[in-house]
């Protein structure tokens, strides 16, 4: 019996611009604008479990997930539990009423289709674009091969660790903070 709560994916940097990758698939998609916070207690249970507590805006769609990492050494696994929720404010209410606050927060532009079947979302963070493609591990790793990637340059670090570790490159200071208005301040 298949677990539907398992996320298995891989993810490359897209060194095209998004719009040349989208006209592959007839400008399948919609592009849309996400604000995601990720929450942690003062005991820092997430940081010492890798696990992650998202709250996201989605357009009008808020979601709240808990995701834990599986490992795996050929794609990104993760056990995902998300629920969507009145608001942004009732989340992160709740959250807080429960001892999560605030520890990063990232703003990205996704237009996700459906190819073959897989998802594929392409992500536009301030600092680098991204493919991700979401499915079973055999399509996930067929589909990237059709589309060109090379399976030995997918990328398993969250975005909030790729984005440090980019300000690092470039002599900047580390930051839980990721926003188009001063991503590379």
């Amino acid at each position: 019996m298949e677990n539907n709560n398992i996320e298995t994916e891989l993810k490359f940097l897209l060194l095209e611009f998004p719009e040349l990758f989208l006209n592959k698939f007839n400008g399948s998609g919609k592009r849309v604008y996400q604000k995601t916070v990720m929450f942690d207690n003062k005991q820092e249970l997430m940081q010492k479990t890798n696990g992650r507590i998202r709250l996201r805006q989605d357009d009008d769609i808020t979601t709240l997930s808990y995701k834990l990492p599986i490992p795996s050494d050929t794609v990104k696994k993760e056990i995902e539990w998300e629920t969507k929720i009145d608001n942004w404010q009732v989340g992160e209410e709740l959250l807080k009423a429960m001892g999560f606050e605030e520890s990063t927060s990232y703003e990205k532009y996704r237009t996700s289709f459906r190819y073959k079947d897989s998802k594929i979302e392409v992500d536009e963070y301030p600092f680098a674009n991204f493919v991700e493609i979401e499915g079973d591990e055999d399509s996930v790793k067929k589909i990237a091969l059709d589309l060109g990637f090379d399976l030995a340059k997918a990328l398993i670090k969250p975005c909030d660790t790729l984005f440090n570790e980019w300000r690092a490159k470039k002599g900047l200071l580390s930051t839980n903070k990721m926003f188009f208005s001063n991503y590379d301040k």
